[in-house]
């Protein structure tokens, strides 16, 4: 029998549902969150994955995010079902944020876009309220790092690490795309607002 390594053997031995649509590239397609959000940071609130705890008082009135460094989002990604009993008391979870930039080729692109949402696809499958976490490079590339999704839910983006003229306009112009393929889709934004951001975004 073949040795695989981690990730490897997750999508081969562990695939998900035949139900589960496909976009380009075979990325697999995360069904819109219906979540109300209409009460955040007034009673619902957003949680890093690193802080998970069981003792949490109100985990049912939290969203876990995943805005931390790829070591973390990988050692989870690599046991997808110990991270699914770890968020199992909390209200909704996010896919997660794989780090992209515009220096990253197609396949390192391809590869974080799929793994991306092949758990938010894998937390739904088994009953989670899954939100798709949205990032983006340039603009040669929008076609796989807006794959699988579907307008009408909520997307959570991240503000965090624009702060130079380059990366801003990088990331006002994805923004804008985003908005364009998605109009009905709500933002949560983790970070400032930016100039250029409609007044529907939610920061926190």
């Amino acid at each position: 029998m073949p040795v695989y390594d981690n990730k490897t053997y997750t999508k081969i031995m562990r695939p998900l549902p035949d139900f589960v649509e496909r976009d380009i590239y075979n990325i697999p397609v995360m069904e819109p969150c219906k979540l109300d959000i209409s009460q955040m940071n007034n009673g619902l609130w957003l949680i890093n994955m690193k802080n998970l705890s069981t003792k949490d008082k109100h985990p049912e009135s939290k969203i876990v995010h995943s805005f931390c460094y790829d070591e973390t989002l990988i050692r989870e990604f690599n046991n997808p079902y110990r991270y699914l009993e770890r968020t199992a008391s909390y209200l909704a979870t996010s896919s997660f944020d794989f780090s992209m930039d515009s220096k990253m080729d197609f396949k390192q692109v391809l590869c974080a876009t799929y793994d991306n949402r092949w758990i938010g696809a894998f937390l739904q499958c088994h009953g989670k309220q899954s939100m798709a976490t949205v990032g983006w490079t340039i603009p040669e590339f929008y076609d796989i790092t807006f794959a699988g999704l579907r307008d009408g839910g909520i997307f959570i983006i991240s503000t965090l690490g624009t702060n130079n003229l380059l990366s801003y306009d990088e990331f006002i112009q994805g923004y804008h795309e985003l908005r364009t393929r998605f109009p009905n889709t709500q933002l949560i934004c983790v970070g400032d607002k930016l100039k250029g951001m409609d007044s529907e975004v939610m920061p926190l």
